[in-house]
This record gives C-alpha cells, structure tokens and sequence, in this order.
C-alpha cells in the first residue's frame, strides 16, 4: 500500500511533467482514497476501462488518455459527467500523463518502443520522439517486429530504400512530425495515426512512412510505468487492453 498523494509527486518528477507544455492538465485529474493496493492502467479512459477497476477494486486508474483537455468543454454532462461520477462513486484515483509518457527516455512509449525492437544508439527526435540511426534492417523484417510489438497490422507507404538504416518514432498523432523525418534524409518514419499528404510526402522524398496506430503504438507507455510502479512500491499493477483499431 502506498500513499496517494506521495506517488502522485513521485510520478510528477520521474515524468519531469513541469518542463513538458500539454493539451491538458498532467497528473492527478480526479481523486480518490487516500491509501493505493491495487492500480489499472490503460491507454484512454473510458467507462469500460473505470468498470474494470471496480471490478478488481482498484484505487487507482493511470492513463495516457485522460479525462481533462484543454479545448474541450468543462461543462459536466453528458460521457464526461457519467465518468466523473463513476470515479467518485468508487473513490478511485485518476492520473494521465499523456506527453509526458510519450518522451521519456526509460518508461515512454517512443524510446521504449525503440528498445523493444532492439534499436541502440538513439538519440531525442521532435518534440517527443526518438531517433536511430545505426540501423542495416529489411523493410520486412521491419515490419515484422512492427506488426509484433503493437499487435497491429500497420500501414505502409513503401517508397524508402530496401534496407532502412536510419529511422523515427514518434507516436499515437505524430505525423506532423514526418517533415522533420525527411529534412533529416531519414528512411523510415513509424506514428500512430496516418495524415492525408503522407502518401506524396513518401513517394517524393522516398521515404518509409508506416502508421501502425494511435492506440497501438501507445499502450507501451503505461505498461512500462505500472511495471516502474510495481516494482519500487511493491502494489499490483494491472494493464488493461480495450484494443481500438485507430
């Protein structure tokens, strides 16, 4: 068991959330009790995902996708009143990091992305990306390590180099950054979601760019940080998958 607001500053500061402009507050969103035995985490909340955590009787809820965003309305009605209340009916805590999550370099689901295809010499790229550049892999090697490590059939506009040596991640709605990708005559450029002029960006500059999805490419992330969590503070930590094919 650990205390409520202690992990909430640890995670603050591991996350250097402070330093990292959001759409939205980082953090504690909602609270609940003050004493934690049990944490769910998921990729985005929802009313499934809060269910879940009733059902385990968890304490606390950590997501990448939180409830507060800047643009939205703070009007409660409506989904957004049905999931504030179910979280204060259970007295359960909500955290989000969402940016955050995306740019660190040990729990975040760019780098740890990066690790887990085994990619080495990596070094920050845009905003909260990473980048490598010591690679000699197949495209369809690639793809295969893609296509495992996401759970997820991406799609490609094949227009790079037969073997790609230099490469980008950057996650969920990172295809703004694949100018960048290109401006650094990279050969392959992974995101999330795709973007209308990704395709002739691709063929022109002869360049990979693979979308493998939004929520795929960001449930590493959140499981990383509950195994961080887990392991330092010694409570379960639960990830719970609601596959989303965007």
């Amino acid at each position: 068991m650990v205390n409520r607001d202690q992990l909430v500053a640890y995670l603050d500061e591991y996350l250097t959330i402070s330093e990292i402009q959001d759409y939205g507050p980082q953090g504690l969103q909602v609270e609940g009790k003050e004493a934690v035995s049990q944490i769910i985490t998921g990729v985005s909340l929802s009313l499934e995902l809060i269910d879940h955590a009733v059902q385990k009787k968890a304490d606390m809820i950590l997501v990448h996708h939180g409830l507060l965003w800047n643009k939205e309305s703070h009007v409660i009605k409506g989904h957004f009143k049905k999931r504030i209340y179910r979280l204060l009916q259970h007295e359960i805590t909500l955290l989000a990091y969402h940016l955050p999550l995306d740019k660190h370099e040990t729990v975040g689901n760019n780098w740890g992305a990066a690790r887990a295809l085994g990619f080495s010499n990596l070094v920050p790229f845009g905003q909260v990306g990473v980048r490598c550049q010591s690679l000699a892999m197949d495209k369809e090697e690639l793809i295969q390590k893609l296509k495992s490590l996401y759970q997820s059939d991406a799609l490609m506009f094949d227009f790079g180099p037969e073997t790609i040596r230099s490469l980008a991640i950057s996650s969920g709605g990172g295809a703004k950054e694949f100018q960048l990708a290109i401006d650094l005559g990279l050969d392959a450029f992974i995101t999330g979601e795709p973007s209308e002029p990704a395709l002739a960006l691709a063929k022109e500059n002869e360049i990979h760019f693979i979308a493998a999805g939004h929520y795929a490419t960001e449930t590493i992330g959140v499981q990383l940080l509950g195994k961080h969590i887990s392991d330092k503070f010694g409570i379960p930590v639960t990830f719970i998958d609601i596959p989303n094919p965007v």
